[in-house]
């Protein structure tokens, strides 16, 4: 089913329960993909044009250097600038190689076929490409939009259950975005979110990404959870997977928006979610190290033109109510964090 989004969007988006290979492109293409997911690709029968690599991805890896080999590949091939690049993995693998696709031939066109959830409903959709640098995450990267993205809940089977329970936080935040108490609470109870949370999530984002591309304003709405959240990953040496990052982000994020006076959510609500967290705690880094990776944030800017302090856009969410965006210093997530652990012990 190919979904309805906005118009001139600039990626068609088509979610499907089964690998469907006639969505694979008609022309020319290469085939880049996480090697985890090489079995369930073959088990179906679907193609491995020419020039294909299987590669191990990790957020370790993540980097620059790791893009050179590909380049290089497709390069002896030749790929043409006609050709297409199909990503097959999870946002590890669509996020790098999407920002390959940016770069080889000053950009060639890419599809992505994102197989986590958390790939499904955030990283393979809206045009953010990149690698990380040694301070930090996604420094180094590109708006460049696949022109096709498919979403296949098939892959979904084949995944360990943290990783699926990672992904729901990512949907678990556009409910918070968009004031949806009810959809919230629905996505704190145990099982796969349902199709239609999926379609809710692609189609809120692609509605906020086509009304600012760029990330110049609305957009920064979509980092809820991420600003503390990267820096909780970053602190656990990545311990913490992004999606579970994520939704301790997301829940400290409740918390210092009910600091900064805006409408708090129910304490009932903030304690299921607490409860649904709380096998995290154990890897939940100490304020110092969030605190020196907050104050690297790439969403950092002045605070005044006569200062050296930064402020980070924080993105806080309201009960009942779309979300907030404030301009912030990196501190006022210490109490945010103390309360985090408190709500998850």
């Amino acid at each position: 089913m190919e979904l309805t989004l906005p118009e001139h969007f600039p990626t068609r988006v088509w979610v499907e329960e089964e690998l469907a290979g006639e969505l694979l492109p008609a022309g020319d293409w290469t085939l880049i993909g996480d090697e985890a997911v090489r079995p369930a690709w073959r088990e179906r029968g679907l193609p491995e044009p020419a020039g294909t690599l299987w590669v191990p991805t990790s957020e370790a890896g993540k980097r620059l250097a790791t893009l050179v080999p590909w380049l290089e590949s497709w390069a002896r091939l030749p790929l043409l600038r006609s050709a297409t690049v199909v990503a097959v993995g999870g946002g590890v693998l669509t996020d790098m190689a999407g920002l390959a696709a940016s770069l080889y031939m000053r950009g060639i066109r890419w599809h992505a076929w994102p197989t986590t959830l958390l790939s499904q409903v955030d990283a393979g959709l809206g045009g953010k490409t990149g690698v990380d640098l040694e301070a930090g995450k996604n420094l180094a990267g590109a708006f460049h939009h696949p022109a096709r993205m498919v979403v296949c809940r098939a892959f979904l089977r084949t995944l360990p259950e943290r990783h699926l329970d990672a992904g729901r936080w990512e949907i678990f935040k556009m409910a918070l975005l968009a004031g949806d108490q009810d959809w919230a609470e629905a996505l704190l109870e145990p099982g796969l979110p349902g199709p239609e949370s999926l379609l809710g999530a692609l189609r809120a984002k692609a509605g906020v990404v086509s009304r600012d591309p760029l990330e110049a304003g609305e957009r920064r709405l979509l980092n809820l959870g991420h600003t503390l959240g990267h820096a909780l990953e970053a602190g656990s040496g990545y311990r913490l997977l992004h999606g579970e990052a994520v939704g301790l982000g997301t829940l400290a994020a409740c918390c210092l928006a009910e600091a900064e006076g805006l409408p708090p959510f129910p304490a009932e609500f903030l304690a299921r979610t607490g409860a649904r967290l709380r096998h995290l705690a154990p890897l939940v880094p100490a304020w110092a190290d969030c605190l020196a990776w907050l104050a690297r944030d790439k969403k950092s800017v002045m605070e005044r033109k006569d200062s050296r302090r930064t402020a980070i856009h924080c993105i806080l969410p309201c009960h009942r109510a779309p979300a907030e965006q404030r301009l912030l210093p990196p501190e006022v997530w210490d109490p945010a964090h103390r309360r985090l652990l408190t709500l998850l012990t």
